[in-house]
């Protein structure tokens, strides 16, 4: 790929977060809030940096990232978790007494971002095939996502992956069914 401001090429890497990568991932979590405060003027949007630090970027945990790498800088990120099919539900994903056998079979996309001078190259569409792959490779059934009418970049994506829509009034919930014959076996 061709930097979009020279001539130089930059390469593009996906792959699953690490922990050494925190600190990049915090930045981009900044660079999203300064935007939504941007967007919002009169909300008060509440910092997540402290959430992502001590939960989602958590060694263990639920919560499966993938991080787009450009010449060795984190350039964007996808967040998601396996999902009991309801977001507001999600958070007793934790606590509930599933057992072993009882894995939930759809996969949740929570979070995108891509920094403002990498936009428009194809890099969240990248990160939304790597992380259905990985959704298909571990026996999910089914990805969704609930998307704001207003995230038009985001919906733009998820629709170009064939996600069917379904109009829940303020956003979108976006379903991509997965076919099983082509995923191997659970490995959670």
């Amino acid at each position: 790929m061709k930097n979009k401001n020279s001539d130089q090429p930059w390469k593009l890497t996906i792959r699953p977060y690490r922990e050494e990568d925190e600190e990049q991932v915090l930045s981009l979590v900044r660079e999203l809030e300064a935007e939504l405060a941007e967007k919002f003027p009169h909300v008060q949007i509440e910092s997540g940096v402290n959430t992502y630090r001590t939960r989602y970027l958590k060694k263990g945990n639920k919560y499966v990232i993938y991080v787009a790498e450009v010449n060795n800088k984190i350039v964007g990120f996808l967040m998601g978790y396996p999902s009991l099919g309801i977001p507001e539900v999600d958070s007793l994903y934790d606590v509930l007494p599933l057992g072993e056998d009882k894995v939930p079979e759809e996969f949740y996309l929570q979070m995108t971002f891509v920094s403002r001078p990498y936009r428009n190259r194809g890099i969240s569409t990248a990160l939304h095939r790597e992380i259905i792959k990985y959704a298909l490779e571990h026996g999910y059934r089914e990805v969704y996502a609930c998307i704001a009418k207003w995230n038009f970049p985001e919906l733009r994506v998820i629709r170009s992956l064939k996600f069917e829509s379904q109009d829940l009034g303020t956003r979108y919930r976006l379903s991509l069914k997965l076919d099983k014959r082509k995923s191997r076996q659970k490995k959670r």
